[in-house]
């Protein structure tokens, strides 16, 4: 299906996929001519962000970011998981965990409270769709180091990753210095107030 944006013009599609015993059905949303090794975003839903406009985290910025370079590539794809949302445990606990971290925990504290395991995402359905549509090379716009490893557990291989962050935004520095020290993402965090993080952070600083 043709599918219009300020960003561009791109094709979109919907899988159902069975992962184990869940069957969801997932977003394809492609522009160009893929060809290997293909732009690829897999991207987890954040209602609150990418809907609402919340800024407690980057999540809108990154899937609009993602589609502004697919567009300056000239090809590449986006696989939306809309049953992804709070990285796998569901609107309801993930808003439950927002008010715990509106009392100071971080995101890995607040999903611990409530019981819930840090990050209960899989990506076999996004291996699968790569399959389908015949990418077996692709070039990851994302942080996350679990994505890119269960990529390569799949068969697809992860030619290049390109990180998409927004650090730019000071709301965002606690979310972003957590997903990089609890979670392992590669992140630059710049200072604050002369303080150095330390943990899987690459750190700079911020043009003037």
């Amino acid at each position: 299906m043709p599918m219009h944006s300020a960003l561009g013009d791109f094709s979109a599609e919907a899988f159902v996929v069975a992962d184990g015993r869940e069957i969801d059905t997932h977003l394809v949303v492609t522009h160009g001519e893929l060809v290997d090794p293909v732009p690829t975003r897999i991207n987890s839903a954040c209602v609150t962000s990418e809907v609402f406009g919340d800024d407690r985290c980057d999540c809108a910025w990154q899937l609009e970011e993602a589609l502004r370079r697919i567009i300056e590539f000239g090809s590449g794809v986006i696989i939306y998981h809309p049953n992804q949302e709070g990285r796998g445990i569901g609107l309801f606990r993930k808003l439950q965990s927002y008010q715990l971290m509106s009392r100071g925990m971080s995101t890995n504290e607040a999903f611990s409270a409530l019981g819930e395991p840090a990050d209960a995402r899989s990506y076999g359905a996004a291996v699968t769709i790569l399959k389908a549509l015949g990418i077996d090379r692709v070039r990851l716009l994302s942080n996350n180091p679990v994505k890119m490893q269960a990529l390569e557990d799949g068969g697809i291989s992860v030619q290049d990753v390109d990180g998409v962050v927004g650090s730019h935004n000071p709301a965002w520095h606690e979310y972003l210095t957590s997903k990089a020290l609890d979670f392992g993402h590669r992140i630059s965090i710049p200072r604050v107030g002369g303080a150095s993080p330390s943990g899987n952070l690459r750190e700079h600083e911020e043009e003037a």
